[in-house]
């Protein structure tokens, strides 16, 4: 053949693909898979309605003197509160290394923040507000949190979700009407959240 003519082609060999049925060894794993999954699935709790599974949260003893709330639970932007318990009237804290009396009495607010959004919320704990029945509204307490190694400021990622004590100084004889929990403003937003105002008991 001279140079530069075409090259002659040739053939592909002919592939045969065999089917048949599969091993029998994968079909078994594939059902021992799908069987394990079912089972983890069913015990992870008795799920919601829409036949997804629940988790099931360890509970806890409620501490001396507090009073468990049910039903009491609040939105503010994508950070959703719930409080678990609470206490007036104390007239001191105890810490590790310090014990200081009240000015007043100290109330003492547990709550469960959840972040429900795709992005970081920042929670701030002196943005917080208790209010109480004689229309009053306080700040927390900002020697009763350090003594209570309680946090300040923090980043809740999403989908996560924390357990907190928020600590108030009120006046003798002043009850708790209602907490004012702010989340922090989501991304776009130009002004705070409205808080979630949870009546209290």
């Amino acid at each position: 053949m001279r140079p530069g003519s075409m090259r002659p082609r040739y053939p592909r060999p002919h592939r045969t693909r065999t089917w048949g049925p599969r091993p029998r060894t994968a079909l078994a794993g594939a059902a021992l898979t799908l069987t394990a999954a079912i089972t983890l699935a069913g015990c992870s709790g008795t799920g919601d309605a829409g036949g997804r599974p629940t988790y099931e949260i360890p509970a806890e003893k409620a501490r001396e003197g507090e009073t468990v709330t049910e039903g009491k639970a609040g939105r503010s932007a994508d950070m959703r509160f719930t409080v678990l318990g609470f206490r007036e009237g104390m007239t001191d804290v105890m810490g590790t290394h310090a014990v200081m009396g009240a000015e007043g009495a100290f109330t003492r607010i547990r709550v469960l923040a959840v972040n429900t959004g795709r992005d970081t919320q920042i929670f701030d704990t002196w943005k917080q507000r208790l209010v109480t029945t004689d229309g009053g509204t306080h700040s927390p307490d900002i020697n009763a949190t350090m003594i209570k190694r309680q946090p300040e400021r923090f980043s809740v990622g999403s989908s996560m979700r924390v357990e907190f004590d928020l600590w108030f100084d009120v006046p003798h004889g002043a009850k708790v009407k209602a907490v004012r929990l702010y989340g922090s403003p989501p991304v776009g937003a130009v002004s705070d959240p409205a808080p979630a105002e949870i009546p209290l008991p």
